[in-house]
């Protein structure tokens, strides 16, 4: 997304009506756009990329590893796309729409889980969550995003930050695995346009899975229409279109199945406490919110809270104005996330900004504006000209990491409701007998089934 190894020696040209970006990034677009790859040092270049996937595929399942060993199903996992594709069967199931969106790859995820027993459903489920989670780092460092971020280096420092910054919600869990989709479907848009039929399904199937499940259609949509202003190039504008259609549709779904609109609680502290503790600290110290360092619930907590964000902001205006447009549109997306959980939370009235600001709720949220704010952060540290004042930036931001890896780095195993014998209830009943399993994160969320 962001040229992190950029030191300000390569001649930049602007015009007015695109920002300044260095010559060799155009000409590398250039020789992209011509069909021709940039060249690769390694000639086993596929076998990295294998390699760094793998990689990490191993860092997710290290982190909760029960998920694999024990796998369960979590929320509407189990309580809607299993049970849905269950009670109605899984084609059925498809276009059921789930809280004013339609909800694809979930009931793709059902679909592909049909065929074996209750018993291996979870353990289906968690694998497409992998795959989903661990993607953005394959196409990150594939030979694709060379034209965008020429340095490895740098597109393996960003994949790290990416897999470092801790979300137990959006761990291998295909309900939230919406939010890892949606950064593959980033990176696909701002991507040089694919010179193989592979990449080209590759893109559609992304951005297609992308506008019909949950509510990113309605940010990506806005965000692939200036890309394709900027850019001007006729894969992109497809890839708008698609956008286009998957928002018609979530409008149609919106209309059939209404989402509630609750008081969010909203206030100016804790507004400055979840931008300071869920967004600055816990995406600089690769921390969930309220883990270890934050300032909610201390002695002028406000006070500090607004200091922090006013230290932020510097490097956030600089970005905003310096940083490449890939970044900056990547900053707006997750921003605009920010702004949904806002105001459009899930939750009971009066209480959202609460339960934000003073614990770890809602922290799909926040995922994406930790992960541009700490790119933001590498960016601007790449920038300095001074070399010795640059090691100290990088240093801080690679220490702040790396304690959250070493302090955060495992999240608790779920509380074990025993889902194989649950699941053998299921096998053995009578036809007609209705069962509500209890599930993880524990009640009300349930598995609810009639026995067929």
């Amino acid at each position: 997304m962001a040229d992190l190894d950029n030191q300000g020696q390569t001649p930049e040209v602007s015009t007015p009506s695109m920002p300044a970006v260095p010559l060799s990034h155009l000409r590398q677009v250039e020789q992209i756009s011509r069909g021709s790859a940039p060249s690769t040092r390694s000639p086993n270049h596929t076998l990295m990329v294998a390699l760094v996937a793998a990689v990490a595929a191993v860092i997710v399942i290290a982190r909760r590893p029960d998920a694999f060993t024990n796998p369960q199903f979590y929320a509407e996992d189990g309580t809607d796309w299993f049970s849905d594709a269950y009670n109605y069967g899984p084609w059925q199931s498809l276009w059921i729409a789930y809280n004013g969106y339609y909800e694809l790859l979930p009931r793709l995820t059902a679909l592909l889980g049909a065929p074996f027993d209750a018993a291996k459903s979870p353990l289906v489920y968690n694998l497409v969550g992998l795959l989903v989670q661990i993607v953005p780092v394959a196409v990150i460092a594939s030979r694709r995003f060379e034209a965008l971020v020429p340095s490895l280096w740098a597109r393996l420092a960003a994949g790290a930050a990416y897999l470092l910054i801790p979300s137990m919600e959006l761990n291998v869990t295909i309900t939230n695995g919406l939010w890892h989709l949606a950064i593959i479907a980033f990176l696909v848009v701002i991507a040089p346009p694919p010179t193989s039929r592979a990449w080209r399904a590759f893109d559609v199937l992304v951005v297609a899975l992308c506008a019909l499940s949950g509510p990113f259609a309605y940010i990506m949509f806005p965000a692939a229409v200036v890309w394709w202003f900027v850019s001007r190039r006729r894969w992109a504008l497809l890839l708008t279109c698609i956008f286009a259609v998957g928002l018609a549709v979530q409008l149609y779904a919106l209309s059939v199945s209404p989402r509630q609109h609750p008081d969010v609680g909203a206030s100016l502290r804790d507004f400055l406490l979840i931008v300071c503790d869920r967004i600055v600290l816990a995406g600089l110290l690769a921390e969930e919110g309220h883990t270890h360092v934050f300032v909610a619930s201390v002695p002028h907590s406000t006070l500090i809270a607004a200091g922090i964000c006013l230290l932020a902001l510097p490097i956030v205006v600089y970005g905003a104005l310096r940083a490449p447009l890939e970044l900056r549109l990547f900053a707006l997306v997750a921003l605009a996330v920010v702004a949904a959980g806002l105001v459009l939370p899930l939750g009971p009235p009066g209480k959202a900004w609460g339960d934000y600001a003073f614990s770890s709720s809602g922290e799909r949220y926040f995922f994406m504006a930790q992960l541009a704010w700490v790119l933001t952060a590498m960016w601007a540290a790449s920038r300095i000209p001074v070399r010795w004042i640059k090691r100290v930036a990088w240093s801080t931001t690679g220490a702040g990491l790396l304690s959250g890896a070493i302090t955060a780095w495992t999240y608790p195993a779920f509380v074990d409701y025993n889902w194989a014998q649950e699941a053998n209830r299921i096998d053995t009943a009578r036809p007609g007998t209705h069962l509500v399993l209890t599930i993880p994160p524990g009640p009300p969320w349930a598995v609810d089934v009639t026995v067929k």
